[in-house]
């Protein structure tokens, strides 16, 4: 009797541990084209959002994982998105991870997340092997998780699809500490940013026009406001959080405005990228605490930043606007950058040798943000 007891102790913690370790989704918008088996010993869940540029250079690296690993291993991209926004983005943006729908944002709620991208590791019995920045798992660790965890469970047990009648799409509010805006009342001129990023939040100074051609990576002059709304701010957006990585539309929504786009005429410099010869973030490395960018009068080095970042700085060096034209680049994505920006043609032939892109300036149409108070209805 007393093993009886015993053994039914046993059981039901090693159902609820399973239980508990599952990994509850509402709709599957692709199983994986790399994962080989359906019984895994390890798997992964990827939170992630579309919204999130950092979340698409994870999923690439997760996808060479998945590669190097496509027996007893298992990745899911979970987002608590709608599945239309999705699938729109992956009309763009292929994947060939196993992309799932957290409905209502269960998942997402069962395990604190709170900044993307995130990562779990489970092993079968639904015990959490590892979590943080997915980046940070390395293939290594993997192989070692493999020796130790040898039991396998099926996908459809360890994924639970848990189908709902309706699914309603609600726009998730933002936390009050990811965008917090303060009025400045400043009589001197604001035209100018002053940025300035902390260990928590990047914090931009300025008027609104100022601050929003550099949220859109743009010439203040593409930006058309009325003067009653171009007041100035203090602006925080916290780091990792959905307002830093929607600037834009989450300032707006927040001040009560909305914009149009529409187009300017005139001449531009334009970055044509057909085979882009990006270097790596490892070319140049000034170390933690340091500022992305070295501006000499000359040229401009960066250390870790991205394509936008580099155009919104050459923009105001330049004083012209800047036009990217290319194919299906991760504009996001973080590269480090030595240009000469005093000489044109020295900048022309830089920027070719360096990193295969074509510059030019051209007479064309280019994008106008025409900014306006948002009606009641």
């Amino acid at each position: 009797m007393k093993f009886n007891k015993i053994t039914l102790s046993f059981l039901f913690l090693l159902c609820a541990k399973i239980s508990f370790g599952q990994i509850n989704i509402s709709e599957q918008i692709q199983p994986s084209s790399l994962a080989k088996q359906d019984a895994n010993a390890l798997y992964f869940v990827d939170f992630w959002a579309t919204w999130c540029g950092p979340c698409i250079h994870v999923s690439k690296y997760l996808e060479s994982l998945q590669e190097q690993y496509p027996n007893n291993f298992y990745v899911v991209s979970l987002t608590k998105e709608s599945p239309d926004i999705v699938d729109r983005f992956m009309k763009k943006h292929k994947m060939n991870l196993a992309v799932a729908i957290d409905y209502e944002g269960e998942t997402f709620k069962k395990n604190n997340v709170r900044s993307l991208p995130y990562g779990i590791l489970y092993n079968a019995y639904g015990d959490e092997l590892w979590k943080g920045h997915p980046a940070d798992l390395k293939g290594y660790q993997i192989g070692g998780f493999l020796n130790k965890n040898k039991k396998t469970i099926p996908v459809s047990e360890m994924i639970k699809l848990h189908e709902y009648e309706k699914f309603v799409v609600v726009e998730e509010e933002i936390q009050e500490d990811e965008l917090i805006i303060t009025n400045l009342n400043f009589v001197e001129d604001n035209s100018e940013l002053r940025t300035s990023e902390h260990k928590s939040y990047l914090e931009l100074k300025g008027d609104l026009k100022a601050i929003l051609a550099y949220t859109l990576n743009s010439h203040r002059n593409q930006i058309e406001i009325p003067d009653e709304l171009n007041k100035s701010y203090e602006i925080r957006f916290k780091l990792d959080s959905r307002a830093y990585f929607e600037q834009t539309k989450m300032l707006l929504k927040k001040l009560k405005l909305k914009k149009t786009d529409a187009e300017l005429e005139g001449e531009v410099i334009v970055f044509d990228i057909k085979d882009p010869r990006f270097w790596g973030d490892n070319e140049i490395d000034w170390g933690p605490d340091t500022p992305k960018f070295l501006i000499g009068d000359s040229e401009i080095k960066a250390d870790g930043v991205s394509l936008e970042e580099v155009k919104y700085k050459l923009i105001n060096l330049l004083d012209t606007p800047i036009v990217l034209r290319h194919d299906n680049i991760d504009v996001k994505l973080v590269h480090d950058w030595d240009i000469h920006y005093k000489y044109f043609d020295l900048m022309v032939s830089g920027m070719w040798d360096s990193y295969g892109i074509d510059v030019a300036k051209k007479n064309i149409k280019y994008p106008k943000y025409v900014i306006t108070k948002r009606g009641f209805f």
